[in-house]
């Protein structure tokens, strides 16, 4: 058998940087974009499982939106238009005196500020039996006004002579006034 001469060698060299020219600059980049499809599928493959979850839980929220928009409806009227505090920490002060409640403290705290719905956070502090402190929780929840407590302490005194020492943290909500644009 005879050795293969210059030109067959020179085909077979040519042939072989062909094939490796056609895997290099064809079949590398077409798998590159195939394992960037598959991954693209993967994701948008989880993506529409979220959609569906979604979507399944959609007639649950539209349900909680309708019973949130019945609680706001009932609470817009104990929002007021405009601060009124001075007669709101009359009332307090009233329901306090009348349930006998001692040691009494309604301070402030600085404003919560938005568009739709200011807030005031309150300290409420004060002292008496649970009887009187259950009374003016009563009260307060008559009120024309809504008030949300957010903390609530009752703490024990130290001689155990049935006195409390209640320590509170309540927000009060008003709606900022209105500018007329006429």
């Amino acid at each position: 058998m005879k050795w293969m001469d210059k030109q067959q060698i020179t085909i077979l060299i040519l042939g072989a940087i062909i094939l490796i020219g056609f895997g290099v600059f064809q079949y590398v980049p077409i798998v590159r974009r195939k394992l960037a499809l598959k991954e693209q599928m993967t994701r948008q493959s989880l993506s529409m499982d979220q959609i569906q979850d979604y979507s399944r839980r959609l007639p649950e929220l539209h349900q909680q939106k309708k019973e949130l928009e019945k609680e706001l409806q009932l609470n817009s009227g104990k929002i007021p238009e405009g601060k009124q505090f001075a007669q709101l920490w009359q009332q307090i002060a009233e329901v306090m005196n009348e349930c006998n409640l001692q040691k009494q403290l309604v301070q402030p705290a600085a404003e919560k500020i938005s568009e739709d719905i200011c807030c005031v956070p309150l300290k409420i502090e004060c002292e008496g039996t649970l009887q009187q402190i259950f009374t003016f929780f009563q009260l307060l929840e008559g009120f024309d006004r809504l008030i949300c407590f957010e903390e609530i302490q009752l703490e024990n005194d130290k001689d155990f002579n049935a006195v409390l020492k209640l320590n509170a943290k309540a927000n009060v909500y008003y709606q900022p006034q209105k500018t007329g644009s006429s």
